[in-house]
């Protein structure tokens, strides 16, 4: 799920925020949300050419150790130890990042379980392709941040402050990096323009007064000057109802979606039904007003179809994942 992938860019963020500021001696105990369970000695990764993550058969497993286990992952055990202080630094980091503290002590264990897991497959995908983030590597990257703390000991007082020690956070350093190369390999292909449409839409609640806006719009009715008096949505229907341009996918409603790139210039569709979670039922009209075919994505449009390309990827790590757990994360 989005919400528990908080692995990536908070370590980096936490620290720059906390100890980044060489004008002013800032609070050293600003904490940092952020799990790891990879070495920094040899963390890797798989490369762009294929999203099928490696079989679990394909990491020989490893013995059960008498040491209380989290989880195991494809064979490969995530301690309990480990978990617990992994929970414990998450909380703090909560906390320290202006967050009221949870009662819900089981959505924090699943956070932290869910974020361990993830990043043993994304490790072991990474071991089967070869691709490595080296300790060389994670030497400089930890030489630039702390090169951005106020001294020395500003930056040994945050990682104190934080439960670290220098080598452990070394290993999440290395985690989070090979998070982001994973994510500029896996996404290099992402193209920067793409077909879109730009349309217009009304949305209302009463299947009769969809049925007769239609109508009117069919009999010569001004579709904008419907919208901004009838459509729900009131960000687009104060504009007419326009959506702007948009590639394929990106809207909220699927039907909308694929109605709109089904549709001719100036061609309107049929009454849209589209039925939500609680079953209600909300009905929406769309006209195409013009259609590129390879307009420039926005950067925001673009770092959808980024993150969307990497979900899709990590969803496949977990459909062909054997995992079992040992401690109770809260579902």
């Amino acid at each position: 799920m989005k919400w528990q992938r908080y692995i990536v860019g908070i370590l980096l963020i936490g620290l720059l925020a906390a100890c980044g500021d060489k004008n002013s001696a800032e609070d050293p105990t600003t904490a940092v949300a952020v799990a790891t369970s990879s070495s920094a000695a040899d963390i890797t990764l798989p490369p762009p050419a294929t999203t099928v993550p490696p079989s679990p058969t394909s990491i020989p497993p490893t013995p059960t150790p008498m040491e209380p286990l989290a989880a195991v992952v494809n064979g490969q055990p995530i301690f309990l130890a480990f978990f617990e202080k992994e929970l414990a630094r998450y909380e703090q980091g909560q906390i320290a990042l202006g967050l009221a503290p949870t009662a819900d002590t089981a959505a924090d264990r699943a956070t932290v379980l869910h974020t361990l897991i993830e990043q043993t497959l994304i490790a072991q995908a990474a071991a089967a392709r070869n691709i490595a983030i080296t300790p060389d590597m994670v030497t400089q990257k930890l030489a630039e941040l702390k090169a951005s703390a106020v001294d020395e000991a500003s930056f040994q007082a945050w990682l104190q402050a934080n439960q670290w020690t220098e080598e452990e956070f070394r290993d999440a350093l290395a985690v989070d990096m090979l998070t982001e190369r994973m994510k500029t390999e896996l996404t290099a292909d992402v193209p920067y323009a793409v077909p879109q449409v730009h349309a217009r839409y009304i949305q209302v609640n009463d299947a009769a007064l969809a049925q007769s806006l239609l109508e009117q719009i069919r009999a010569g009715g001004d579709f904008a000057d419907l919208a901004r008096q009838y459509s729900l949505d009131r960000h687009t229907g104060e504009n007419g109802g326009d959506l702007d341009f948009f590639p394929a996918g990106t809207l909220l409603v699927p039907a909308v979606d694929q109605a709109a790139q089904s549709l001719e210039v100036d061609q309107v569709s049929e009454v849209i039904v589209a039925v939500g979670s609680d079953g209600s039922e909300t009905y929406y009209i769309i006209q195409v007003l013009e259609k590129d075919p390879q307009r420039a994505l926005t950067p925001q449009q673009r770092a959808v179809m980024l993150q969307e390309t990497f979900e899709q990827w990590l969803d496949g790590l977990w459909a062909n994942a054997d995992i079992t757990r040992y401690v109770d994360a809260g579902g």
